[in-house]
C-alpha cells in the first residue's frame, strides 16, 4: 500500500494536479476548505486526515487554536512540514488513519477533504471507527468523497 500513495498519490503529483485542474475542479475545492473554514472555531484542535502536503493544513492554521495532520506517506509529511514552515500551532505525523496513535477524544475537528474518503485504500467503516474515536463527545467530523466522474469536466 505505501507504494500506492508514493508511486500515485504522492504530495508532488498532487501540487501538480491542483496546478492544472480545471477552473470548475478548482472551484470545487476552494469551496470545500471554505465549507470546512466556516465551521473552524478558534479554540478548536483539528486532525487532518490524509493532509498530504498540507495544503488544508495551512488554511486551518489561521483559524484553528492547533492543527495535527497525518498521512501514510513520509514524504507528504517532509513536504508537509517544509509548506507549513515553522508554524508552532501544526505538527505532521506519518501515521496510518485506521491505527491513530492519539488518546480517545483528543480532537474537536476531523476532516478527511480534498482526497476524501475515497483515497484510502481502507476499510471506510475501520476508517470513520477510528476517526469517530479521536473526536471529542459532540465534536465535528467532516469527511469528502468524489464521484468517479469528478474529473469530467465535460
Amino acid at each position: 500500500m505505501a507504494n500506492y500513495y508514493s508511486d500515485s498519490l504522492n504530495a508532488k503529483r498532487l501540487q501538480k494536479c491542483y496546478a492544472i485542474a480545471p477552473k470548475r475542479v478548482k472551484q470545487f475545492l476552494k469551496a470545500e476548505i471554505t465549507f470546512v473554514l466556516d465551521r473552524t472555531n478558534a479554540d478548536d484542535i483539528v486532525l487532518d486526515l490524509g493532509c498530504g502536503y498540507g495544503r488544508v493544513s495551512a488554511r486551518l492554521l489561521k483559524k484553528a487554536k492547533s492543527v495535527a495532520g497525518i498521512d501514510i506517506s513520509k514524504e507528504n509529511i517532509q513536504l508537509a512540514e517544509k509548506f507549513v514552515g515553522n508554524a508552532k500551532n501544526c505538527k505532521f505525523y506519518e501515521m496510518d488513519a485506521i491505527d491513530l496513535k492519539f488518546n480517545d477524544g483528543v480532537f474537536d475537528f476531523v476532516i478527511c477533504i480534498q482526497n476524501g474518503i475515497s483515497a484510502f485504500k481502507v476499510d471506510p467503516e475501520s476508517l470513520l471507527k477510528e476517526a469517530i474515536r479521536v473526536t471529542r463527545r459532540k465534536g465535528i467530523i467532516l469527511f469528502s468523497s468524489y464521484s468517479e466522474k469528478f474529473g469530467n469536466t465535460g
